[in-house]
């Protein structure tokens, strides 16, 4: 997906050298991204499809013979590789991947990650931008410098592009504080950090042809966007300077730092394109679950925070190996609006992974229903519905991203305690908390409306009284009818069903009472997904 976005603003020679044959003696071969375990004469492409609002479809295709990524006719492909985005763990890692003896450059990971992506006010590609004008200095019929006004001139072009970078790796620092105090630190000054263009272009520099082959190593050492971290004193009320971040600094706080600054330059792109995708793979496989969730439900919008509307405009795809991390991901998102895929690759074989859509545990014992599998049946029943008590306990904030381990059984209680908890308090709220006097509460049991001995206003606070009693008192009785009742189900069916299919036991499953607890498990799934 990214090749095929990139293509957008290559030249149709750029994106061929991709879907070349390796050859050993040929170096224009040996960027091929062919799959190398397929027969050198089947053809190799990417291929994407776009879906509109309205539902009409454009397909494109990038191969050795076919490009339609990059044309001026069509700019659907341009539009979406300067909106997206594709972040994985070893693209924040650069953010801090620094020996201890150096301070921490940033520029190697702009110059890669961030200014391809971003267009100045003409609609040009940033780093086309900063290449055109410092590929070279004008130059002599002798193929000298140029002096005097010439390279006055010059070097004041120079001089703008440099401020032109720094006045964007300025409002890419105010987004970034913005996003790590808010949404990382509780609005709490804790950490800040500053993009200092520490080493810049000059005529010498560009006079030395900074972007020749071979040249990577000289430019990244003569080119420098400083990265300053600072932390809050809370005794002294001061900020802090952090020398050598990569030293002194954690894993979490680090990847705060590389998520604030991608995101940063993210909100400084286009923003108004058709459509756009956030691709994250990986990307927080170094922190512990504890770190992991809270990024996870801030880019998911979880919260429905205005403040990260941003992110709901994006097309998410979350890849991830760990196993734990993607049952999670299921449990935070809704299979309405995500779909869910495992891919699977033999070890001890050189062949292409199985792609197969993730069911959920209640379609699989749809399946093995119909198949007479009645254990197994039994078994995804109670982890779909381990899903939905973990999902509306929010146990995953709490016990269950520790490690604790809750048996269903006490899920099954803590949901019925947490309805009859919600009742009580509205009881209390129509009740209790008004703080009326006892005797005149005793008067509902009489017709208080013709007694004399109350005031109109009394007789009208007990009449309102008595409607919300009555109306309390049916909503209880659905309450009976309809959650609390499911989940006393629902503990029946796991004492008749789901331990007996988890365990050993002589107590037959029947396929009438599967096709009962099947519909029951939806239905407690309907009622709790309504809170």
């Amino acid at each position: 997906m990214y090749t095929l976005t990139q293509s957008s603003i290559k030249k149709d020679e750029e994106i061929q050298k991709y879907f070349k044959n390796f050859t050993e003696s040929d170096k224009t071969t040996h960027q091929s991204l062919r799959n190398v375990f397929i027969d050198e004469a089947e053809n190799s492409f990417i291929e994407l499809t776009t879906i509109d609002e309205h539902g009409k479809k454009n397909g494109y295709t990038i191969s050795h013979d076919s490009i339609n990524t990059n044309k001026d006719s069509d700019t659907i492909i341009q539009e979406l590789n300067q909106a997206s985005d594709f972040i994985n763990y070893k693209l924040l890692h650069n953010f801090y991947a620094a020996t201890h003896k150096q301070g921490v450059n940033l520029w190697p990971v702009f110059e890669r990650d961030i200014f391809p992506f971003l267009m100045d006010d003409a609609n040009y590609v940033l780093l086309d931008k900063i290449k055109a004008r410092t590929t070279d200095v004008e130059r002599t019929a002798t193929g000298r410098p140029v002096r005097g006004r010439k390279k006055d001139a010059a070097e004041q072009g120079i001089a703008t592009l440099n401020s032109e970078i720094e006045t964007l790796l300025s409002q890419i620092q105010t987004n970034a504080n913005d996003f790590i105090k808010k949404h990382f630190f509780d609005d709490k000054d804790v950490i800040r950090l500053s993009l200092q263009f520490s080493k810049r272009f000059n005529f010498e520099k560009v006079k030395n042809g900074l972007w020749q082959p071979g040249k990577e190593a000289e430019r990244h050492n003569s080119l420098n966007i400083k990265l300053l971290v600072e932390v809050f004193q809370k005794e002294s009320l001061e900020w802090k300077t952090i020398h050598r971040i990569q030293s002194f600094l954690n894993e979490a706080q680090l990847t705060r730092i590389a998520i604030g600054i991608r995101i940063g330059a993210l909100r400084t792109r286009v923003q108004t394109t058709e459509f756009k995708i956030l691709v994250l793979d990986d990307m927080l496989i170094s922190l512990d679950m504890s770190n992991r969730m809270p990024i996870v439900k801030m880019i998911l919008n979880q919260d429905n925070d205005p403040d990260l509307h941003f992110f709901d405009g994006f097309q998410k795809i979350i890849l991830t190996h760990d196993k734990g991390f993607y049952e999670l991901i299921k449990r935070h998102t809704s299979p309405h609006q995500w779909e869910y895929y495992n891919f699977h690759a033999k070890e001890d074989e050189n062949s292409p992974p199985t792609i197969k859509r993730d069911r959920t545990s209640l379609e699989k014992a749809q399946v093995f229903l119909a198949d007479g599998e009645y254990d197994a049946c039994g078994n995804e029943l109670r982890k779909e519905t381990e899903a939905i008590l973990g999902k509306y306990l929010k146990l995953l904030s709490s016990s269950a991203e520790n490690g604790k381990f809750e048996p269903l059984s006490n899920k099954l209680n803590y949901a019925l305690n947490q309805i009859t908890e919600t009742s009580r308090k509205d009881f209390e709220k129509i009740f209790v908390n008004k703080k009326l006097p006892l005797d005149l509460i005793k008067k509902l049991q009489t017709d208080f409306n013709e007694d004399d001995s109350l005031t109109a206003n009394q007789k009208g606070r007990l009449t309102g009284l008595k409607n919300e009693l009555i109306s309390y008192i049916i909503k209880q009785y659905e309450l009976k009818d309809n959650k609390a009742k499911l989940i006393e189900e629902t503990q029946d069916i796991l004492q008749r069903i789901m331990n007996p299919a988890s365990h050993s036991s002589l107590i037959p499953l029947y396929e009438f009472e599967l096709k009962n607890a099947i519909s029951g498990v939806q239905k407690l799934k309907e009622y709790l997904n309504e809170d």
